[in-house]
C-alpha cells in the first residue's frame, strides 16, 4: 500500500502472487472482497502493470514477479520526482517572510537544515551535538568542498575523526553532554536563514525546532555564533568581573529551568 496500491489491489496482487494465476471470481473469494471491487482492482494493476491478464473468457490474472514490479515503480517514480523537481524549480522563488516556523519531526530537521547548507554560498556556521554533526557531516563537507567557510562549535575532540571544515570544541563541552536535556543543533547560513533545534538524545523526535528566513534575526544568530566561537577559542583564564557574561559564568534562570536545576543552583559547571 506505500507504494501506492489500494488496499483491495494490494490484496489482490498478493493473492495472485500466493496462489498463482486465478480468475476474478477466485480472487474475490480468496480475499474476501466484492467481485466488482475486485474485477476494478485487477483492471487497475493491469493499467498500472503489476498483472497481466489471458484475454479469454473468463479472464484468468497473473502477478508480475515481484522484482519486475519494484524495478518498474522505481524507474516510474525517479521519472516523476525529476518532471517534478523541474516543474518546481521554474516556480518563482518567495521572498523572505520574516517569520518564524515550528518543525515537527527529525526528517522535517535534516531536510530543512542540509537544503540550507547546500544552498549556502559564503558561511556556515554551526553549534550542534555530536550525533546531530554526525548526521550532517556530509553536507558541511559538501559545502566546504565548494569553497564555503564551514566553521562549528562541538562536543567531542576536534580532532577525534577526519573533518573537512573547521571546528572549535566547546570549553563547557563535558558539563553540556551531562546536563544538556537532548541533542542541539543551532545553524546560520550566509546570515539569511538560522535553525534552532533540541532533538531527543537519540534523535528519534524534536523537543523544540524553528527555522526562520528573517534576514535580521539570521544576521543576529550569525554573529551570535560567530562570537562563540571567537571565545571558545579564547585561553581559558575569564574575567572576573562579569562571571555572568563568560561562557563558563553564573547560570541565569532560564538556563537553570531549562537544565532542571534548582532555584539557588547558577554555578559555573557547564
Amino acid at each position: 500500500m506505500p507504494l501506492g496500491f489500494t488496499e483491495t489491489e494490494a490484496l489482490a496482487y498478493c493473492e495472485l502472487q500466493r496462489a498463482g494465476p486465478s480468475t476474478g471470481y477466485r480472487i474475490a473469494q480468496g480475499i474476501g472482497k466484492a467481485q466488482a471491487n475486485t474485477y476494478k482492482a485487477l483492471s487497475t494493476l493491469v493499467q498500472k502493470g503489476a498483472v497481466i491478464d489471458d484475454g479469454g473468457e473468463p479472464r484468468a490474472f497473473r502477478a508480475v514477479a515481484p522484482d519486475q514490479l519494484i524495478s518498474a515503480l522505481r524507474g516510474r517514480f525517479t521519472d516523476q520526482v525529476h518532471a517534478a523537481a523541474d516543474a518546481l524549480a521554474r516556480l518563482k522563488s518567495p521572498e523572505p517572510e520574516d517569520r518564524y516556523y515550528q518543525l515537527r519531526s527529525p526528517e522535517q530537521v535534516w531536510t530543512q537544515a542540509e537544503a540550507m547548507i547546500d544552498a549556502a554560498t559564503e558561511t556556515v556556521l554551526f553549534d550542534c551535538f555530536p550525533q546531530v554533526e554526525a548526521r550532517l557531516a556530509p553536507a558541511f563537507a559538501r559545502a566546504a568542498a565548494r569553497g564555503v567557510a564551514v566553521m562549528g562549535i562541538v562536543y567531542d575532540e576536534a580532532h577525534s575523526r577526519a573533518r573537512d571544515y573547521q571546528v572549535i570544541r566547546s570549553r563547557t563541552a563535558e558539563g553540556v553532554l551531562a546536563r544538556w536535556p537532548g541533542a542541539a543543533l543551532r545553524l546560520a547560513c550566509d546570515a539569511s536563514e538560522h535553525l534552532l533545534c533540541l532533538l531527543a538524545h537519540d534523535l528519534s523526535e524534536v523537543r523544540n525546532a524553528l527555522w526562520s528566513d528573517s534576514i535580521y534575526l539570521a544576521v543576529h544568530e550569525h554573529y551570535a555564533l560567530a562570537a562563540e566561537l571567537r571565545l571558545h577559542a579564547l585561553p581559558l583564564t575569564e574575567p572576573k568581573f562579569a562571571p555572568q557574561l563568560s561562557i563558563a559564568g553564573l547560570h541565569p534562570p532560564g538556563l537553570r529551568r531549562l537544565l532542571g536545576m534548582t532555584a539557588d543552583s547558577s554555578g559555573a559547571d557547564s
